[in-house]
């Protein structure tokens, strides 16, 4: 499945799409690829 995650760092918010199976793995992902980022939200997201 696809996830929004809402990252936060040095101030700054942004969102990283990743591919996972559920809400933590999805935010482990994102964090693994912005080690230095907070994640503030996880949220299921579709492609158009």
């Amino acid at each position: 499945m696809r996830f929004k995650v809402t990252l936060k760092k040095k101030g700054k918010e942004f969102d990283e799409v990743v591919i996972a199976n559920n809400k933590h793995d999805a935010i482990k992902v994102a964090l693994k690829n912005n080690p230095n980022s907070e994640a503030i939200n996880s949220d299921w997201t579709f492609k158009l």
